[in-house]
């Protein structure tokens, strides 16, 4: 009596898919967010309102399953990032999960990946001139990395492809959020 017991949290809605407390926490504690999306639980609520997004869109195009392998492979990596088996299932069991749900990640990642990889392959060859400003605004940073001459050059226009396809791919989620409902709830102090 005169105790509230909450069981779940509602953080957000993303086209019909609900993102809960558990599922932020859960991404945490086992590493399925990385780089600055695993920072805070709100970088991670972002991250995970974006693979919501993107799984929407790529179940439009239903890609190729994934290769058992490479999902075994990727599973893996994730065991190892996660902690023991014992840890893996007590936090999986915490957030109501079954051990299923590890596989259905990491397949789904993977068709994440395969459908970036299709859309935004052709980003672009960088000009010449873009490659040469950013060799030379670059230049401290690629000689620490051992990179001179052509090597330099070839380094600088793999980064900006790179920096193009994130680009492309930002613009692209801004655009599905703008075409999604997406209704996210503030957090109760």
């Amino acid at each position: 009596p005169g105790t509230d017991t909450l069981i779940e949290r509602t953080l957000a809605i993303v086209g019909g898919a609900v993102v809960t407390q558990s599922d932020v926490s859960l991404a945490l504690a086992l590493g399925l967010v990385e780089g600055p999306a695993a920072a805070t639980p709100e970088s991670a609520l972002a991250a995970l309102i974006d693979r919501w997004l993107m799984l929407n869109e790529v179940a439009r195009f239903a890609p190729a399953e994934p290769a058992a392998a490479a999902v075994e492979s990727r599973l893996a990596v994730l065991r190892a990032r996660a902690g023991d088996a014992e840890t893996i299932t007590r936090r999986l069991s915490e957030a109501g999960r079954a051990a299923s749900y590890l596989t259905a990640w990491v397949r789904d990642d993977l068709r994440i990946a395969a459908y970036l990889e299709q859309r935004f392959a052709s980003t672009g060859a960088p000009s010449e001139p873009d490659v040469t400003a950013y060799t030379q605004r670059q230049a401290a940073a690629l000689e620490a990395a051992g990179l001179t001459g052509d090597a330099a050059l070839a380094a600088a226009r793999a980064r900006l492809v790179q920096e193009r396809r994130r680009e492309l791919i930002a613009d692209w989620l801004a655009d599905l959020r703008r075409r999604t409902s997406v209704v996210t709830f503030a957090p109760r102090p």
